[in-house]
């Protein structure tokens, strides 16, 4: 049976929802792409694209690190909008959020990830949230007009975020199961099937992947700083033709705080120091949001 807060958190949803403005095809390719931390990789011979798979610091207030759960009953739900970072946090100008709302959603840190150990013959599958909020920063489209047509950049997510509220179980071992998985993925040769030559052709690119953490207890009552590399493109196997050099550094920050966890990820190629700064304001957005709140 459904609880109040069920009933008014989907109802709020429905609103919500109302509300939203829709996407273009073109959009929804380019969030989709940035969500699954893929990148993209050109050949100037003969044309090649590869899709692999890719502040002022607030302080937090003084307080011992919690788990959810050991000072009393969950009485939140819901994450609210103002738990999320907000687009003043970001040294660049960007659009409004694309936010949405969810409810027993995965705790997905980096789909490439799952997909490595799925590979190596291990369950992929990611601890499971009671509700989330997501949304996605992007820079203002740069649209001008040349012989009567639109003609644009394209689209760059500069920060996806998602925050989820968890159980004091899950919280208890999140951090130690996140550990576990990129220690099986320190390294993994990833296998995509692309085109070649204006698709005339079919073949395997290779790329070897890495993960590592960075970082540790930079913000929050827990959290790692993760760097994903993605090495050199070949074709056909490991020792091919190169087809791509390696990609800049894809830099992820998972903090929690009580029984909040956020991931966030930034735009390939921005510094860590950046991305610590917004984890850092990101813990500090969501004190106020937790069971019980800071």
């Amino acid at each position: 049976m459904r609880s109040d807060d069920d009933i008014g958190l989907v109802e709020r949803v429905q609103q919500e929802l109302r509300a939203v403005r829709w996407l273009d095809t073109a959009e929804v390719r380019a969030v989709a792409r940035r969500r699954s931390r893929f990148r993209a990789a050109a050949v100037t011979v003969g044309v090649v694209v590869l899709s692999i798979p890719l502040v002022t610091a607030v302080a937090l207030p003084s307080r011992p690190p919690t788990v959810p759960g050991e000072t009393g009953a969950i009485s939140r739900a819901e994450i609210p909008f103002e738990a999320l970072l907000q687009p003043e946090d970001l040294r660049v100008e960007v659009d409004a959020p694309i936010v949405n709302a969810g409810l027993a959603e995965p705790i997905v840190v980096d789909p490439e990830l799952a997909r490595c150990l799925q590979a190596k013959g291990m369950s992929p599958a990611w601890e499971m949230s009671r509700y989330s909020r997501s949304q996605s920063m992007r820079r203002p489209q740069d649209v001008r007009i040349e012989d009567g047509m639109a003609l644009g950049s394209g689209i760059s997510i500069v920060l996806s975020q998602d925050v989820y509220r968890i159980t004091p179980q899950v919280a208890q071992t999140l951090f130690a199961s996140l550990d576990r998985r990129i220690g099986n993925c320190l390294s993994w040769e990833s296998v995509v099937v692309g085109a070649i030559d204006d698709m005339a052709e079919w073949v395997e690119f290779h790329a070897v992947q890495h993960w590592e953490v960075v970082d540790r207890q930079f913000a929050g009552d827990e959290s790692v700083l993760i760097r994903h590399r993605v090495g050199e493109t070949r074709r056909g196997d490991a020792d091919g033709e190169v087809l791509a050099g390696p990609t800049p550094p894809d830099i992820i920050a998972v903090v929690r705080v009580g029984d909040l966890v956020t991931v966030v990820d930034v735009e390939a190629g921005e510094s860590e120091s950046e991305l610590r700064r917004l984890a850092v304001l990101a813990a500090g957005r969501m004190c106020a949001a937790t069971n019980p709140p800071c």
